[in-house]
């Protein structure tokens, strides 16, 4: 990527949309990775509303958002007319013209919605290009935050079992970092994103694919 702005300019033009008051945090560490390993085609998996693919599309990046949620899909596609959307379900093969086309693949809390995480990886590393980079965030869970949780009465509300839609993998460092270890995988950096590391909010690990 050819663009002199740093991540941090980059991130305060991020459009004012979406649900910042979840993901807000993530915006500029997600942006520094993504300049970091000069990328320029970039596929959002489990998109949403499209509300980020559409702020990288802005940045200047070449952006294709997918997701499993046709209704959402929709609301993309009217809401965020530059930028291409597509519907996949990340378990089935993806469409050929996206084998092997991509610079990075960015994963904002999707994995810990998949009951069989690793297809989220497979997908990924199917259209990333050989070296291109894998971005993927879940929310942070260790013992500190747990017990923090616990005893300011916040566990339930954090585990709902009566939620629709939810939830369903609740991954510390050492269990998604286990799960990326199961593919060759290079270069595999982790971070803690907001408040202080022992209680962050979410965490972030990138990694490279096979070169």
């Amino acid at each position: 990527m050819t663009d002199p702005r740093t991540a941090a300019d980059i991130a305060a033009g991020l459009h004012p949309l979406g649900p910042r008051s979840i993901h807000a945090h993530l915006s500029r560490p997600i942006l520094q990775q993504l300049c970091e390993s000069g990328a320029h085609t970039v596929m959002e998996m489990g998109c949403g509303n499209g509300w980020f693919s559409a702020a990288l599309g802005r940045c200047g990046f070449d952006v294709v958002g997918v997701d499993r949620n046709q209704a959402l899909l929709e609301r993309a596609t009217q809401e965020h007319t530059g930028v291409r959307f597509r519907h996949w379900d990340l378990t089935q093969d993806p469409e050929p013209g996206l084998t092997g086309r991509f610079d990075a693949v960015v994963a904002i809390d999707v994995i810990d919605h998949m009951p069989q995480p690793r297809k989220l990886v497979e997908a990924a590393l199917h259209v990333l290009k050989p070296g291109g980079v894998l971005i993927v965030t879940a929310p942070y869970y260790g013992y500190l935050k747990n017990v923090a949780l616990a005893l300011t009465g916040r566990f339930d509300l954090r585990w709902d079992p009566l939620l629709e839609e939810g939830r369903l993998k609740f991954y510390s460092r050492a269990t998604l970092t286990a799960l990326l270890s199961e593919f060759e995988l290079r270069d595999v950096q982790f971070k803690t994103v907001g408040r202080i590391p022992m209680i962050a909010r979410s965490m972030l690990i990138s990694a490279g694919a096979p070169g």
